[in-house]
């Protein structure tokens, strides 16, 4: 027996949030699709999702929440970058803005569970739920989720979590013919226009100046931009001889890039701070963990928790091209054990 539930789904226009969605009415529940408007020049991605809405006969609302988000996201990560940081904006827009505005709406829609097109999926076991890794690991996203409040997950539905990429691509053309054909694949910053990049964008809001690139000794090799255009591990865009080059470090306090060779970013140490964890963290018990998105997992252990960070440390490989403000992600198998804001990394234990 197929217990039907009233759920709010997240619907972005795309192909994801759309078969998931898609999804949910096939099975008989009481779908809402909710639009939630976190930026300007996105009114194709709203019509898309209406006729998505309209297709599938379930009701449709643009919610407007541009000053939350600009507040709760934009603001933070202008100061990261300016700071020399580089920010992951989903990994706070999850918990503060997109996922807090569908667990408002569950009491205006009557309604018991919030649903979105993630790749991730949730596991209930006798005692708890727990976040863990969606089927495709080329796109699986519980990297993006782990700020989540645990309580929240009990009700969280991710329709996608079993399924491929391909598989979706596949099934929901034969729902909705080739009304995607003509769409790019969702970029990671939902809030840029189609025609606009990060650098067109960070131009405009930070202070942008001109200073020194130096080599780990020290030497004046050259000049950038600013540092709100780079992050550790960039390669691209300095424009310096006798390369390839890549940013090791970036020092805000004297508007510097700092330069090295690519053996010279590895880091066996990494801290954190913010903390954020969804199951029990041990000191001293192995882990898997994630210092960017894409980023192939590593084992590691972990050498000290606290209420203000934790420490991992590289068992085998170290970690490359660590950058400040990412997440540090860890995980206990498929599931997701929680993470921290990346401060600093080092090959010694003393960060």
């Amino acid at each position: 027996m197929t217990w039907k539930l009233r759920i709010i789904a997240a619907i972005s226009g795309g192909i994801d949030s759309s078969f998931a969605l898609s999804l949910l009415a096939k099975q008989g529940h009481k779908v809402v699709g909710c639009f939630l408007v976190m930026s300007d020049g996105h009114e194709e991605d709203v019509d898309r999702a209406r006729k998505v809405c309209e297709l599938l006969k379930v009701p449709f609302y643009a919610i407007d929440i541009r000053e939350k988000f600009q507040s709760e996201v934009i603001m933070p990560l202008i100061t990261s970058y300016s700071n020399g940081k580089t920010p992951n904006p989903c990994v706070f827009c999850n918990p503060n803005v997109k996922f807090k505005t569908l667990f408002d709406l569950l009491n205006c829609y009557n309604s018991d569970f919030v649903a979105t097109g993630h790749y991730a999926k949730i596991y209930k076991d006798d005692l708890n739920y727990h976040l863990v890794r969606g089927r495709d690991p080329k796109k699986e996203q519980s990297y993006m989720l782990y700020r989540l409040p645990k309580n929240w997950l009990s009700s969280v539905i991710f329709p996608l979590g079993d399924l491929t990429k391909a598989e979706v691509k596949k099934k929901a053309r034969e729902i909705f013919g080739n009304i995607f054909d003509d769409v790019e694949e969702s970029a990671d910053l939902c809030f840029l226009r189609r025609d606009e990049t990060l650098r067109d964008f960070l131009s405009s809001r930070i202070d942008v100046k001109e200073g020194p690139i130096l080599s780990l000794q020290g030497e004046f090799l050259g000049s950038h931009r600013g540092i709100g255009y780079y992050t550790v591990g960039q390669r691209e865009g300095l424009g310096l001889p006798n390369g390839p080059w890549y940013v090791s470090e970036i020092n805000a306090s004297e508007n510097a890039l700092i330069v090295g060779r690519k053996e010279d970013l590895q880091r066996r140490f990494i801290k954190c701070y913010s903390p954020h964890w969804l199951e029990g963290p041990e000191v001293g018990k192995v882990y898997s963990a994630q210092h960017r998105y894409k980023a192939t997992p590593k084992p590691v252990a972990l050498t000290d928790s606290g209420e203000e960070g934790f420490t991992v440390k590289a068992l085998e490989s170290p970690f490359w091209g660590v950058a400040p403000g990412q997440s540090l992600v860890l995980y206990d198998g498929r599931v997701v054990v929680g993470g921290g804001i990346i401060a600093g990394c080092s090959d010694a234990k003393e960060v």
